[in-house]
């Protein structure tokens, strides 16, 4: 205790020392340390261990199968020595990528390189208790602090949210309204507040701090409809919306989102996500009162049963109660946590789904195992959803699946005669060959018209649909304050529907169509971000040249020459200095160099080889190219 005291009075005297965590070594560092000095032990997978970050140093957790948790704990770099320590792990033969990839994805850089502490039951107070006594905190703990306070209040509600401590849950049920006491609400908003209240102050001060779902400014577009959405499910609507303002988001976003809804037939379901895809829809529905019929189907969250109840009982907005055969005492609590899928006998017959779930809501043996928490079992990993006269087959690759999935697959079986279900991209891998393109979304039907063959995403396009979507209706404003990164996620989205789309009118030979199709698409794509989309660029360049409309095809490779002009021009040694770039390598270790690496340089050369070959490109636009060619391939040979 006299250590830690010590240690914190100099936390808060000596504003000009550096804070514990900027002398902490990289997650990235940790990580590959680990695992490279280390093997993990036998029948141990990379799920069994966890890294965990305290005052003292970085932790190494192991999961124990008898106690089914996370209990041994050995300290493997010390802050007070300031090296890794000796474990008594099998030694490793060199640097294990897969094991190190599994623990370093972008969110859990983010946590690491950004928290003083992480982990562990407890992290939010201690992150808190640090961060709040700091007269003057630095963009990256001001976002720390949102974040603390943010996971506090989510703590606060179910135990779906990692590092949870029961203790401190509200202990609410699984089902209802107004389940808040006037305390519990007064806490929980207070919580909410202080992350939007420290969110604020960056998105002010530097409204380009990256995180992992775009600027900060973003995320606190997404803090506010997050604890909407909480509040409807937990409490109420009228106090949800009450805590709502007006304006969040860019046009930019707001225009994905009325884009998407719009591609969604009437009391239409959509299954999104993630948090952009996600909260932007929901924002635009409760605040813009914009296709509030669509009812939103988080995916992730369907592993929450009150969410899920909060589906099945109550009219959102506009939109009906979701349909369900589960019954909710066959999966409440961590009932359904896990649904093995046993293919050992290898039969090639499919599972009727309904059947099934009726079974399992009758507890019938021959499907439920595991009695302490009633997880599932079943007989293979094929899975029929019966639909009118049709039947959608369906063949995981996995040997389980989780309550969300059976949730979903639930839903579908449930809802689809009469409302018809999308997907915003690949939310349910499973249903690939039934994914039909409607406008900018995909649905799910058990035949795709206009099929499309080859194509591991989608089963066939509603050209209708899809052109009405794209062209008659589509919305956009150009991006202000969000990240590059979320904008080109965006892009990229609109420009696969609209090459899809292009691709088909040429296919059939729908000229007029195909034309108009590509003047919506030059109509608004950002000039400067051609080189970013090059491969779909080209596609449609070369459609577009077939058709003989030479007006799109030239000014679609001039703008990808243009791109490509500039990349040449500043490829240099030197290294972005932006603020923002900083923080992207501090957080989550982007090397942002303007310099060409050899897979960029092989890419472009891929590009212009293959604009090359088209014949119809003018000689001006194929000079540059050539000269370009050159020039790439010159910097090439330097590797």
């Amino acid at each position: 205790m006299i250590k830690k005291s010590i240690l914190l009075l100099c936390f808060i005297f000596c504003v000009n020392c550096k804070s514990a965590q900027h002398k902490f070594p990289s997650f990235d560092d940790v990580v590959t340390t680990f695992f490279t000095s280390y093997d993990l032990r036998k029948e141990q997978g990379t799920d069994d261990i966890r890294f965990v970050k305290k005052q003292e140093g970085y932790y190494i957790q192991e999961y124990n199968y008898d106690t089914n948790d996370y209990k041994k704990t050995v300290l493997f770099w010390s802050a007070s020595k300031n090296t890794y320590q000796e474990l008594n792990f099998p030694k490793g033969k060199g640097l294990n990528a897969e094991y190190a990839n599994y623990h370093l994805t972008y969110h859990n850089k983010e946590r690491f390189n950004v928290l003083p502490y992480y982990g562990y039951v407890g992290w939010t107070k201690d992150v808190i208790a640090f961060l709040e006594q700091k007269s003057d905190l630095k963009d990256i703990e001001y976002y720390a602090l949102g974040r603390a306070y943010s996971a506090s209040a989510g703590h606060l509600l179910n135990a779906s949210y990692e590092f949870s401590d029961p203790k401190e849950q509200f202990k609410f049920l699984e089902s209802g309204k107004n389940q808040f006491t006037k305390e519990q609400l007064k806490t929980y908003i207070n919580y909410e507040e202080k992350a939007i209240e420290n969110y604020t102050i960056l998105c002010q001060k530097n409204p380009d701090y990256p995180t992992v779902v775009g600027t900060i400014c973003n995320k606190l577009d997404n803090e506010y409809v997050s604890t909407y959405l909480n509040l409807s499910i937990y409490q109420n609507e009228a106090e949800a919306l009450a805590f709502l303002p007006d304006g969040l988001y860019t046009d930019f976003v707001t225009d994905y989102a009325k884009n998407y809804l719009n591609s969604i037939e009437p009391n239409g379901i959509l299954f999104t996500t993630g948090d952009n895809d996600t909260f932007p829809l929901l924002y635009a529905q409760a605040s813009l009162k914009y296709r509030q019929d669509v009812a939103i189907i988080n995916t992730s969250l369907l592993n929450q049963n009150s969410y899920v109840n909060h589906l099945r009982d109550d009219m959102v907005l506009a939109s009906t109660p979701i349909k369900f055969t589960l019954k909710p005492d066959a999966y409440a609590k961590e009932n359904l946590s896990y649904i093995v899928l046993d293919d050992s006998k290898n039969d090639h017959k499919y599972l009727d789904l309904k059947s099934t779930l009726k079974l399992i809501n009758a507890k019938d043996p021959s499907v439920v195992y595991k009695k302490a928490k009633e997880n599932a079992i079943l007989s293979t990993n094929k899975i029929a959803i019966a639909i009118n006269q049709d039947t959608l087959k369906l063949r995981y690759k996995t040997n389980y699946i989780v309550k969300g999935e059976l949730l979903a697959l639930d839903l579908i079986e449930a809802n689809i005669k009469t409302r018809p279900v999308y997907c915003t991209f690949n939310e349910l891998p499973v249903v690939s060959n039934y994914l039909e393109k409607s406008g900018f979304a995909y649905k799910i039907a058990t035949s795709p018209k206009n099929k499309i063959e080859n194509d591991r995403y989608l089963a066939g396009i509603d050209a209708d649909k899809t052109y009405s979507v794209l062209v008659d209706k589509f919305q956009y404003h150009e991006n202000t304050k969000n990240s590059e990164k979320t904008e080109l996620s965006t892009l990229i989205s609109y420009t696969s529907s609209y090459e899809t789309l292009i691709n088909h009118y040429k296919e059939i030979g729908d000229i007029k169509k195909c034309t108009e199709v590509l003047d919506a698409f030059t109509n608004f794509y950002p000039k400067d971000h051609y080189a970013d989309i090059s491969f779909m660029i080209t596609s449609m360049a070369k459609n577009a040249y077939v058709i003989k409309d030479f007006k799109n095809g030239d000014l679609m490779v001039e703008n990808l020459i243009e791109n490509l002009e500039h990349i040449k021009r500043n490829n240099k040694g030197s290294t972005t200095t932006t603020k923002a770039a900083a923080l992207r390598k501090l957080i989550f270790g982007d090397e942002v160099n303007s310099r060409l690496d050899k897979n960029k340089l092989e890419r472009h050369l891929y590009i212009i080889a293959d604009v090359l070959e088209t014949e119809e490109v003018n000689n001006n636009l194929t000079s540059r190219l050539y000269t370009l060619k050159k020039y790439f391939m010159e910097q090439l040979r330097n590797f």
